[in-house]
């Protein structure tokens, strides 16, 4: 056992909480901004060509690229992490991993539409899976994003690597399959086909649906999943993702409406594509960041909200379908 937590020592280390599923990454005492170093992977670019995207190493500044694809300067997991493990009751382990940034801007397609950039992002999100999920030591890729209103239209993401699968993953694949076993469907499944669930609807297109949970964690979060059972991001089409970034872009401007200047949270729930008895009918998950008591929340997983979801829904709707009208080029 090592018990050593100072300096560069302790640079990027997985820690597991004694009582709950829980992990927290200690990133202490490296190049002076308190991260691993990064590593040096070259800039990717995806680069429209006749309606579709290429991939270009090291074409960083060229003109015209769609998306951009680097690694974070701020690292969360990194491959130069301490190879040492702890034993009960101090588990850890080293957080090991890749952390790269996908970022669209309109300065480099000033005539792309914004749902359109979300289509490339998600094009570029699931080409770049496929190179992490080849590397080794990646058991879970987390896909997620902290933005504002001025963001959804040049759409930023961020995909850190793990070598273990979230404890929040984890568990929502247990409490799903349990649920599959005793009914015969999916926790994702029957949140959506549930006729009470229809106060909650917010916006529906061919492929997807967006919906404010029942239980929801704070006002106004919404989850965009598939409208049939799936289990793999990687086999998404290309026509299931273009219809996935237009509901993303008119639910996220629809919020943008609702609660003007607000920021918010977008985290992709997917499957393991390495370990199969991981398997979770894969959503994103949007979290405004609306005051809630953090004492309740934090302390003992009891959340409260002002807003019922069935008004959040109410609202976000109206404001989404208007959105998705407008993209459609008509007026509401």
């Amino acid at each position: 056992r090592f018990f050593n937590c100072k300096g560069a020592a302790d640079v990027a280390r997985m820690r597991m909480n004694h009582t709950k599923d829980k992990i927290t990454i200690i990133r202490s005492g490296s190049n002076g901004s308190g991260a691993p170093e990064p590593q040096d992977q070259p800039i990717v670019s995806m680069v429209g060509r006749s309606g579709v995207l290429q991939r270009i190493y090291g074409y960083d500044d060229a003109s015209g690229w769609a998306i951009q694809i680097f690694e974070s300067h701020n690292p969360i997991t990194s491959t130069h992490a301490p190879g040492r493990y702890q034993s009960a009751p101090w588990f850890a382990q080293p957080a090991y991993g890749y952390h790269n940034v996908l970022v669209a801007t309109a300065e480099k397609t000033p005539d792309m539409e914004g749902h359109e950039r979300w289509t490339n992002m998600l094009v570029a999100m699931q080409d770049r899976m496929r190179y992490l999920y080849d590397q080794a030591r990646v058991g879970y890729i987390a896909v997620f994003a902290d933005m504002n209103g001025a963001d959804i239209a040049e759409p930023h993401l961020q995909m850190v690597t793990f070598p273990v699968i979230p404890p929040t993953i984890a568990a929502e694949v247990k409490a799903s399959d349990a649920l599959k076993d005793n009914q015969g469907a999916c926790s994702m499944c029957q949140i959506m086909g549930n006729g009470a669930s229809k106060d909650l609807q917010i916006l529906r297109s061919n492929d997807f649906v967006a919906i404010c949970p029942w239980a929801p964690s704070r006002p106004y979060e919404f989850w965009i999943a598939p409208r049939r059972h799936s289990t793999s991001f990687l086999k998404t089409t290309q026509m299931d993702l273009a219809d996935l970034g237009r509901i993303l872009w008119s639910t996220l401007k629809g919020l943008d409406r609702v609660l003007p200047d607000i920021s918010f949270s977008l985290a992709f729930h997917l499957s393991s594509e390495k370990r199969n008895t991981f398997r979770l009918h894969w959503h994103v998950e949007v979290y405004p960041n609306t005051p809630v008591p953090a004492a309740l929340d934090r302390g003992f997983g009891v959340s409260l909200c002002h807003t019922s979801p069935e008004e959040s829904a109410k609202a976000l709707a109206a404001a989404s379908r208007r959105e998705w009208s407008s993209m459609a080029g008509v007026d509401l």
